[in-house]
């Protein structure tokens, strides 16, 4: 199963090809996200012209994968990620919520699907596609 990073989604939700080739054989397989990427996602339709309509859209395009929460355990796993990244001397303020995403990933055997490759290729157990 994969778990999709909040630049995919967002794409596939804006229909971009790319994305939609990407997104779609990938859903057969199982296809996941972070209630952190929800919050990413949503945050985008505020933007939008018409936020209601957008958020709409969001929730009917969430439909078919599956939402994963932030729990005790993704959050202490993701403590002990955050502190190892800063005893090695590697930045981890700006991406606090990249390490939430990248937690859930390795706590439910996922394959994080991101293109943002430098924000997780540091992290240990991590699983990337």
């Amino acid at each position: 199963m994969y778990l999709l990073d909040s630049d995919w989604l967002i794409d596939y939700l804006d229909d971009l090809p790319d994305a939609v080739e990407l997104v779609g054989p990938l859903a057969d397989a199982g296809l996941a996200f972070s209630v952190v990427t929800y919050m990413e996602a949503f945050e985008g339709t505020l933007r939008k012209q018409d936020p209601a309509a957008a958020q709409a859209r969001l929730r009917a395009g969430l439909r078919p994968f599956h939402a994963i929460h932030v729990s005790q355990e993704i959050a202490a796993r993701c403590a002990i990620i955050r502190y190892d990244l800063r005893s090695r001397g590697r930045r981890i303020r700006d991406r606090a919520l990249d390490l939430l995403i990248a937690v859930t990933a390795i706590e439910y055997d996922l394959t994080l699907v991101t293109r943002n490759l430098d924000d997780f290729s540091d992290i240990p157990g991590l699983r990337l596609y």
